[in-house]
């Protein structure tokens, strides 16, 4: 029996959703209540308190905005003595407020704002308090050159400041950030098993052996993240160095010159273009057209998180050339109608994993378990392969 069945919670749960997250907060909190209602069916014993099961764990909370742009958190219902998990999107640029009479798109900063207002709102009255930012908040700005902000580290010691005593965040762009907080709980995890699950899925029938499938890592910075997915599908892997013009600086960053390829003959084979996130997506566009140059049968790129700061278009045009046959982003943060109706995306879903997590902190237990998915992507590609076999 899992560990968190048989350990008695830290304190009653509850949830508080941003506004821009809660389209997943709610299957997460489905996803909980489900599982917690099985297993005291199942078990038959109560875990120290009323209320183990609820049909939600949500708390009425909201952050009202002045038509000055101010604004203040406000929580509805008592969260006095209770385990608290956070849940906030950052990057959701769906959402809009009135600003003087005219309509203003939320920005990161006020995502994170509104995030510091809910957790002040609290009062101290909760148990502990768990954030959890899958995106990172200024993640990309974790270290310094001359004379720069440190805002990744900066906000991280805020939360601390303010209580917060676990933070979750996935796939961080650079999980060595949180030496901010040495003190304070930090987890990064990552969605390897979640990804090559539908991967398997909507590509049933692809070669997934080592003469037909590469792993490929668009930059030196995501080398880890395509040395585990290729040696965990036992497959070779490539990576590409971008050679930056480092005088000009062109929307706050160096324009790149040039793509060097890295590894082995991709001739023939499909490729799967790993890397954490994609932003505007020119970078990742220009490397799957290279290895469409060099031959590569099949392009798939998976990317935790989907921005699309410069729009679709241009995954369209690389769609209708063939240079791309899927793009995998994960549901962690916003994803417009406009992407998930294109015949050539699939939206990862997270959230039965995220309630996982949930469910073994309140539980106080040690994640490693469900951290580490090496064995359960390993059965899964066992299985496939066996199929595949079968078939073939």
């Amino acid at each position: 029996m899992p560990e968190n069945t048989m350990k008695s919670p830290i304190a009653p749960l509850k949830i508080i959703s941003l506004e821009g997250f809660k389209p997943l907060a709610e299957k997460i909190d489905k996803h909980i209540s489900t599982s917690r209602k099985n297993k005291e069916e199942k078990n038959n014993y109560n875990l120290s308190f009323p209320g183990y099961y609820k049909d939600s764990y949500l708390v009425n909370a909201q952050v009202p905005r002045f038509s000055s742009g101010e604004a203040k958190g406000v929580i509805k219902e008592t969260i006095h003595g209770k385990d608290l998990f956070i849940l906030a999107d950052i990057s959701n640029h769906s959402l809009t407020y009135n600003l003087y009479g005219e309509e203003n798109g939320m920005s990161p900063d006020d995502h994170f704002q509104d995030l510091k207002r809910l957790i002040d709102a609290c009062n101290g009255k909760a148990r502990r308090i768990n954030v959890i930012l899958p995106f990172l908040y200024e993640g990309r700005q974790d270290r310094r050159s001359n004379l720069e902000s440190l805002d990744c580290a900066t906000a991280l010691q805020e939360l601390v400041e303010m209580g917060v005593q676990n933070i979750i965040t996935f796939d961080a762009h650079e999980a060595r950030v949180q030496n901010a907080i040495p003190l304070e709980g930090f987890d990064n995890f990552y969605t390897s098993y979640q990804f090559l699950q539908a991967f398997l899925k909507t590509e049933n029938g692809i070669s997934i052996e080592k003469e037909d499938l590469m792993v490929i890592s668009p930059d030196v910075g995501g080398m880890s993240r395509a040395v585990f997915y290729s040696n965990i599908l036992g497959v070779d892997m490539g990576m590409f160095y971008k050679r930056r013009d480092y005088s000009i600086v062109s929307n706050g960053k160096n324009p790149i010159i040039a793509h060097e390829f890295l590894g082995g003959d991709v001739a023939g084979k499909s490729v799967f273009i790993v890397d954490d996130m994609i932003a505007s997506g020119e970078s990742v566009l220009e490397v799957a057209a290279e290895l469409k140059a060099r031959k590569a049968e099949r392009i798939y790129i998976a990317a935790t998180f989907g921005l699309f700061t410069s729009g679709i278009d241009n995954f369209d045009k690389a769609y209708e050339k063939g240079i791309i046959n899927r793009v995998y982003t994960s549901n962690l943060i916003h994803t417009s109608k406009e992407v998930l109706d294109k015949p050539y995306y699939t939206n990862v879903d997270i959230s039965k994993y995220l309630s996982l997590i949930i469910d073994t902190l309140n539980h106080d237990c040690s994640v490693d378990g469900i951290m580490n998915s090496s064995a359960l992507i390993r059965q899964r590609l066992n299985d496939y392969r066996e199929n595949y076999r079968k078939k073939h």
